[in-house]
């Protein structure tokens, strides 16, 4: 994209961004003449043409990065892409801006609006990058997932929303709460996208690549059973036809009642993320504790009164659980779910539940939200994929 188009394409943004709020801040014009921003060498890579909104905690070259905080609101530049926005120049994308994030990337709800309708939450963490997409600013936006903080915002918004399995995408320049559980992915209008940006992670040729795995048979799907309490009316209705349709499809659907609920997943998953999230931000709380919205420091006050040995004693039970994803995913191809209880609350005060998503990021497996439907008020409702770890090509092209 030539230099006058990008200063065009972002003069709409801001006119069109007006409700939704979902961009925090856009390369000035030293930014944008400088390299690599100034090189403006779209490449024949999979991303090229593509359009690129950037989470806020993720380092993009000449561009303040604020992790929607007011501690770094006199953020400098910073001096360097973040390995990830690297690699998507590399692959041919243009990066656009920074989008709005949660105060640290938790669950501190930002100023970000719901495009499908400004009284639902946009979800978080990554709030402002799946509202940018949906907004059809641009083509694909990147964020983070720790609990449920990209399945959920996609869900919630009606896009696409892909977490690959943990470690599949450098963290190098993103500003890490988890060690454990932080995972970079992405917010896309088709899978297509998806797989175009997993092929630019891997510096991998989408089409040839890709093509080598095509699925090309019945599918074999599970379904986790025992659900109804934790999902709404409306979301067990989207799950049965999502059934119905498969299997009139010729594809096989079963239930399953996963093993590994004796290690209480969910439970284990919000320790080690709070006393992670306590340690990483210790310093914060510690000299900065007014700048900290005061439900996060709730949290993080809880996160770092967590004994030491309750966390090792959750990381060894999520060591132990993952010894049984083997059988987990025995002769299936891929798991079905919600990707939320229901479509997105009607309160911007809350980013919603990610009860859903927690088994997915601290178990390390790729997940897929997909567009499903809408309810009666027009809002959309999405469907969970959760494939074996570390098959994430297979995966999108089961996902298709």
């Amino acid at each position: 994209m030539a230099p006058n188009d990008l200063r065009a394409l972002i003069a709409r943004i801001k006119l069109a961004d007006t409700k939704v709020k979902a961009w925090r801040v856009f390369p000035d014009e030293n930014a944008l003449n400088s390299p690599p921003n100034g090189e403006f060498q779209n490449s024949i890579g999979p991303l090229s043409g593509l359009t690129v909104g950037v989470k806020d905690i993720i380092d993009v070259v000449g561009i303040p990065t604020r992790h929607g905080s007011p501690i770094y609101e006199n953020a400098p530049p910073a001096v360097a892409d973040a390995e990830c926005v690297a690699l998507m120049r590399a692959a041919g994308a243009t990066i656009v801006g920074k989008t709005v994030t949660t105060e640290l990337a938790t669950f501190v709800p930002s100023v970000t609006r719901n495009p499908r309708n400004l009284n639902h939450t946009p979800g978080g963490s990554s709030s402002g990058s799946a509202a940018a997409v949906a907004a059809g600013h641009v083509d694909i936006a990147i964020g983070t997932q720790t609990a449920g903080s990209i399945i959920r915002p996609a869900a919630y918004c009606g896009v696409f929303g892909f977490k690959p399995s943990f470690g599949l995408v450098p963290r190098g320049g993103v500003k890490i709460q988890s060690e454990t559980l932080d995972t970079v992915g992405v917010f896309a209008n088709s899978i297509e996208h998806c797989e175009a940006w997993l092929a630019a992670m891997l510096r991998q040729n989408v089409q040839s690549d890709m093509s080598a795995v095509l699925v090309k048979r019945k599918l074999r799907i599970a379904v986790i059973a025992d659900l109804s309490e934790l999902i709404s009316v409306d979301m067990q209705t989207v799950l049965q036809k999502a059934i119905e349709r498969l299997r009139s499809a010729g594809h096989l659907v079963s239930n399953r009642s996963p093993s590994l609920i004796k290690f209480n997943i969910s439970e284990q998953q919000q320790v080690i993320q709070n006393f992670e999230a306590a340690r990483a931000y210790y310093s914060l709380l510690e000299f900065q504790p007014t700048n900290v919205n005061n439900h996060l420091r709730k949290i993080l006050v809880e996160g770092s009164h967590i004994p030491y040995g309750k966390y090792l004693e959750s990381l060894a039970c999520v060591n132990a659980a993952r010894g049984y994803i083997a059988d987990l995913f025995s002769g299936i191809d891929a798991i079905l779910l919600p990707s939320a209880p229901d479509a997105a609350p009607p309160d911007n005060s809350t980013t919603g539940s990610p009860s859903l998503n927690r088994f997915a990021s601290v178990m390390h497996l790729p997940a897929l939200n997909m567009p499903a439907m809408q309810n009666a008020h027009g809002l959309p409702m999405g469907l969970q994929l959760l494939g074996a770890y570390a098959t994430d090509l297979q995966f999108l092209n089961i996902a298709q």
